[in-house]
């Protein structure tokens, strides 16, 4: 079985520490494209409902917004992770090279409360302001995130990340994306995004579905066979271990 032995985990983390987004490990994912016109996005925002309760267990994923510039190497992000037992948001960057991860205060969350989720382009600072919101309580997770080398942001995503066997995803199948808004320049470039479905890896038949330039769902089956199925926990939580991320860190070591 791949990734059962330390040389077979250490070429996956060396193969990660050289590579770029889309990351393996994404499954379903919409990717956006800004007219040539525009230097950057200035502004994103999207709100969704925490999804039901999964069965618990070693299990970590999470949907999630974000935008990369155009080497896709700077990823900024709204995320909202299933740990196992529990939903979580905060917000989260992730630097390919030289490798470098920042994650805001985490807070939990119940199915079916809302989160918002906004990244805002600071001008003073050259620098992004990421929030994410419950907000039916009014917490926020924040922090700001210089660019860097001067690199302007212009790829949006919505994502579904994190690979494991479909009975360990939520049952309710679907997560939507509403409330879609962008600035490009300062100016509301929503309706001119040209957004694509795509997905990286082709399990438990995740797919994106884009309704309207406000609105993009992610669906799934939790009946569906998966080619991770014969994967221990212990090799799933290797193989997903991607990003390397301190939350993730935490679970791994519990």
């Amino acid at each position: 079985m791949l990734f059962a032995t330390g040389a077979c985990l250490l070429a996956l983390l060396a193969t990660h520490a050289t590579a770029q987004d889309p990351a393996e490990g994404w499954m379903a994912y919409a990717v956006g494209a800004i007219p040539e016109k525009y230097e950057r996005i200035t502004y994103i925002t999207m709100s969704w409902k925490v999804g039901a309760e999964a069965k618990p267990g070693f299990a970590f994923y999470s949907p999630w917004f974000g935008m990369d510039p155009a080497d896709n190497l700077n990823l900024v992000q709204p995320v909202n992770p299933w740990g196992g037992d529990s939903w979580s948001m905060y917000t989260e960057y992730f630097q390919w090279s030289p490798e470098h991860n920042s994650n805001s205060d985490p807070y939990n969350v119940k199915s079916g409360q809302t989160l918002k989720g906004a990244i805002e382009y600071l001008k003073d600072q050259d620098a992004y302001n990421l929030t994410q919101t419950i907000v039916e309580t009014g917490e926020m997770s924040q922090q700001i995130v210089k660019c860097q080398d001067g690199k302007k942001f212009t790829i949006p995503y919505v994502v579904y990340e994190k690979v494991w066997s479909c009975r360990h995803y939520p049952p309710d199948e679907e997560v939507t994306f509403t409330d879609i808004s962008i600035l490009c320049d300062g100016e509301d470039c929503t309706k001119d995004v040209d957004w694509q479905a795509k997905f990286k890896d082709d399990n438990c038949n995740f797919r994106a579905h884009i309704d309207s330039p406000e609105k993009i769902r992610i669906t799934w089956s939790t009946d569906s066979a998966s080619k991770y199925d014969g994967y221990t926990d212990e090799e799933l939580l290797a193989l997903n271990n991607a990003k390397k991320t301190p939350y993730f860190k935490a679970h791994l070591v519990n």
